[in-house]
């Protein structure tokens, strides 16, 4: 039976290789080109493959385009190793490998895959794996042979040829996968299926079949034995998931969304498990465990800006602070009254706070009582472009900006001598010192992302529209491109005798942008920072996109609210959303909001001695009820499937959860500063949990998202990926509540809020929403030495190696 199969593995590789050749073949300037694909389930979109020679020099790269696809010519002495970066199914930063040997004759056109079969492959025929392009004393270590490349074939093929056959995959993709000239990386494509339904672990030589009971394991090391088996039981349960609903054995997704909170906000003091990092105030040194200064607090440190006289996205450095700004106590909407005190000095706070991040617990209790609200900082477009200078990799605005702006001119109490904001936006809670337990417990338990980032710089309309959609709002007259009223266009070039106060920004006014126009006010410098990075800005021409917070242009009844210039309401829109995809899909979906319903509020009204109408405005979050806006929902019988709390927990209750809920706390418990906390949201996460657990098998096959919808304008340390004009923003929190979740695990993965539309996407096989939307990015690269920065930018993972399948 071996020789058998040795000898079709060496018939099917023989116009690669010669099967009576050996290595050390000299290949002229006129020698082959190499086609191939790169792939792992997804297309390897703008990744370097590179072809290295028998002397270990890298002979050439090229980059593949957005199939995969790539074309090297072939210099030097065979055999070669080709490879390229990825990110393997435990998110790890590994290499793609294919080995390929031609004659010294041969021209015209080989063909080299790259994917984890391949490398499987290439690992055995190397005895080792590779990180990166290997040495020419690992290949010359190797022997590579024609016999040895068909030996490893078949030592890899044998296993898995139980799945090839259930699976309908070819003889043509799998004799020869290296050579296959059928094989791409498209859904249809049966090999590409596999990688879709099955785990291959490259570095580590795992495959994973099946799920639960029938899960099995395959190891195929790079030297030695293969060890496991793929049963029955696995097999048959991997053709379960191929002709079922969805790719992965997740069956509910519950995605559930605070407000208002950065990754550093709440985990800049988290210590991760043994064997994990995270990246966060506490392991750059910028705080010690007990929320004391670090060694390396200057990290941190915050300058103030000279006078501006234009827009900019890097101002002129005046110096340092010599201590923060005394936090105010501005968005403080403490029940029973709901009166914002404005930006007056929140005295719980020293005026000499030293310049940097600060514990908040120092100064305010961790809690749920009114007691623990803070201070509300500035989260609006420019603003944030202008903290974080676009990517983050200057730390020392976020302060001055806001103290200088504020909410924008355009809003009720914000003027210029009063910006109404101070040092807020630094604070951090601390895990060491009993801070956010259930946040801490679930990052324990679970899965913790430290890579995830709002899509959207600003606030929170921009971001949970985009959560729905992977786009953004833009001005209409009945479906028309039109312009909005000129008091609602941003101009964030500064006032005359002000240091940075923008002239037309706040919310009851500036709020769309005209991106496609660079003479545009503060659009110009966006722009030729993107120009920069070679990133396309995503603006189409004539479009004002709505970047800050207007109102949807329905009432959660449907009834059309008015537009115009003291309007601060958007027009309906027709961007594509993600409950159409699932609908022309018929998978099941709802968006509950807290206080859509009456019956969510009405302990609330009797707590606070208010009418149940009023509380309810209070407690719902119009801008949080993002498919409101979409006027093919609402004119439709999807409208339906919009719903409170009370629907919610009957429907765990019942059992009738539908595939994919999104989930919006009310107000008062979003974690919101100014009117909530996080301490609110904590409580309100562990009730949600709690449910959904009580139902076993409910909770057997579900995944919960736990994020946010944006920072809020805190400050935070980590890389932004300039993806278009819009974003992203910074990171914010975001954990995978599942059985399925890796437990302990910290992802550093690159992903914003479109990743969640990416996985649903994935796992019920929907096609991207728009040509537009930002599903359509390639999943990220990285390299072991930089996990946070996608190579093959612009890119966006899809959670898939936050879970253990």
């Amino acid at each position: 039976m071996k020789l058998r199969s040795l000898a079709l593995a060496c018939a099917t590789l023989a116009y690669l290789s010669g099967c009576s050749g050996g290595g050390g073949n000299a290949l002229g300037a006129g020698g082959a080109t190499v086609n191939g694909v790169a792939a792992s389930g997804k297309a390897l979109a703008g990744v370097n493959v590179t072809i290295t020679d028998s002397s270990g020099q890298n002979v050439q790269t090229a980059l593949t385009d957005a199939s995969g696809k790539f074309t090297l010519t072939l210099k030097g002495s065979a055999p070669f190793i080709l490879t390229a970066p990825f990110n393997d199914a435990d998110g790890s930063a590994a290499t793609l490998s294919a080995v390929i040997n031609p004659s010294s004759t041969q021209v015209g056109t080989v063909q080299a895959n790259l994917n984890p079969l391949t490398s499987l492959v290439t690992q055995r025929v190397l005895g080792l794996i590779p990180n990166g392009s290997p040495s020419a004393a690992q290949i010359s270590a190797a022997k590579i042979s024609s016999a040895s490349i068909a030996q490893a074939v078949s030592d890899v093929s044998l296993p898995l040829q139980p799945l090839f056959t259930a699976l309908g995959v070819p003889a043509s993709e799998t004799g020869d996968p290296i050579g296959s000239t059928a094989y791409q990386a498209i859904a249809s494509d049966p090999l590409d299926n596999l990688f879709e339904l099955a785990h291959f672990t490259v570095h580590t030589g795992q495959v994973a079949v099946g799920a639960d009971a029938n899960r099995a394991v395959l190891t195929i090391p790079a030297s030695g034995s293969v060890s496991g088996a793929l049963p029955a039981s696995a097999i048959q349960s991997l053709v379960a998931l191929n002709n079922g609903p969805t790719t992965t054995p997740i069956q509910n997704v519950i995605v559930i969304v605070g407000e208002n909170q950065t990754f550093d906000a709440v985990f800049g003091a988290y210590q991760p498990p043994q064997g994990q990092t995270v990246k966060n105030l506490l392991s750059q040194g910028i705080i010690n465990a007990d929320g004391t200064p670090g060694p390396n607090f200057s990290l941190a440190l915050q300058n103030q800006g000279a006078s501006q006289t234009a827009y900019t996205l890097n101002p002129a450095r005046a110096g340092a602070y010599a201590t923060l700004p005394q936090p105010t106590a501005i968005g403080e909407l403490s029940p029973p009254t709901f009166q914002n005190p404005g930006g007056v000095p929140d005295t719980r706070f020293p005026a000499n706070l030293p310049n940097g991040p600060f514990q908040l617990t120092k100064y305010v209790a961790y809690g749920t009582a009114n007691s623990a609200l803070t201070g509300d900082p500035v989260h609006r477009f420019f603003q944030m472009w202008q903290q974080t200078g676009g990517d983050n990799a200057k730390l020392d605005m976020f302060t001055w900006v806001a103290a200088t702006v504020g909410q924008g001119g355009d809003t009720t109490g914000i003027t210029p001598s009063n910006p109404g904001q101070g040092g807020e936006l630094m604070s951090f809670l601390n895990m060491n010192t009993g801070d956010a337990p259930f946040f801490k417990s679930l990052a324990q338990q679970y899965a913790l992302s430290d890579n995830y980032h709002q899509s959207i710089m600003g606030g929170t309309g921009a971001n949970f529209f985009s959560i729905a959609t992977g786009d953004l709002p833009y001005f209409n007259s009945g479906g028309a491109v039109g312009v909005p009223p000129a008091n609602q266009i941003e101009n964030p070039n500064p006032l005359a005798q002000t240091p940075n106060f923008y002239s037309q920004d706040g919310y009851q006014g500036g709020s769309y942008v005209n991106c496609s126009d660079a003479g545009q006010p503060g659009v110009g410098a966006i722009l030729n920072f993107l120009v920069g990075k070679k990133v396309k800005s995503n603006c189409e021409a004539g479009k004002y996109y709505l970047v800050n917070n207007y109102n949807p242009g329905y009432d959660m009844n449907g009834n059309v609210q008015p537009i115009g210039p003291n309007n601060y309401n958007y027009p309906p829109q027709t961007v594509p959303t993600i409950a159409e995809g699932l609908s022309k899909k018929n998978v099941g979906w709802k968006w509950y909001t807290g206080a859509r319903e009456t019956a969510d509020v009405t302990a609330d009204a009797a707590a606070l001695g208010f009418p149940v109408s009023v509380t309810q405005g209070a407690q719902y979050n119009a801008i949080g009820d993002p498919l409101v806006a979409s006027s093919n929902i609402m004119n439709s019988s999807l409208k339906s499937n919009l719903a409170g709390l009370t629907t919610f927990y009957s429907d765990i209750a019942k059992g009738s959860l539908p595939a994919v809920s999104f989930v919006v706390p009310k107000n008062l418990d979003s974690g919101h500063p100014g009117y909530s906390a996080p301490a609110r949201y904590e409580a309100f996460l562990q009730d949600l949990i709690a449910k959904v657990k009580a139902n076993p098998t409910l909770w057997a096959h579900t995944a919960i998202l736990v994020t946010t919808d944006e920072g809020g304008g805190h400050f935070d340390t980590g890389y932004i990926q300039n993806v278009d004009f819009f974003g992203d923003g910074p990171r914010i929190p975001f954990l995978v509540v599942s059985p399925y979740a890796r437990t302990g695990f910290i992802d550093h993965t690159y992903y914003d809020h479109s990743s969640v539309l990416k996985f649903i996407e994935r796992n019920w096989r929907l096609a991207p929403l728009s040509p537009r939307s930002r599903d359509n990015l390639p999943n990220p690269v990285s390299l072991a030495a930089d996990q946070y920065r996608p190579v093959n930018t612009t890119a966006i993972g899809d959670l898939m190696a936050m879970f253990n399948f």
